[in-house]
């Protein structure tokens, strides 16, 4: 990736599941990082600057992932509706991808996933196929 600062969301309801995306976000070249515990969190968070990217959990409390895609896609609060959104899911299967897709997410990952997995859905959602690691 470029020299630029690179700024990524994280919303997680899981402590641990935020600090190992966190991680994984550090080795791509984001430098600021904010986490979040819901998608309500999510938009105050991304109202405060502009986000290159966010990782989104599907299930969580106050607003679900696809509630707060959903708001993003519609440009609520002067979010960049164009923001690459990575969804992350224990939910299984054909109809919950679709569901997710037609929500507006940009790349839908299984849980669990392997880094591996983690870093090529971030560097797809990012457009950045092929490109290697900063």
């Amino acid at each position: 990736m470029d020299n630029a600062v690179r700024r990524a969301v994280i919303v997680e309801d899981s402590p641990q599941m935020r600090e190992l995306i966190r991680m994984v976000l550090g080795s791509l070249g984001f430098q600021k990082i904010v986490q979040a515990s819901n998608g309500a969190e999510a938009l105050d968070a991304l109202q405060a600057e502009h986000t290159d990217l966010i990782i989104m959990d599907w299930m969580m409390e106050v607003m679900d992932g696809l509630e707060c895609t959903r708001r993003i896609r519609g440009g609520v609060n002067g979010i960049d509706p164009a923001v690459p959104i990575v969804l992350l899911t224990g939910n299984k299967g054909k109809e919950s991808e679709a569901s997710a897709y037609n929500a507006g997410v940009s790349v839908y990952l299984e849980k669990p996933f392997s880094i591996k997995q983690l870093h090529s859905g971030v560097m797809k959602a990012l457009g950045l196929n092929g490109v290697g690691v900063s």
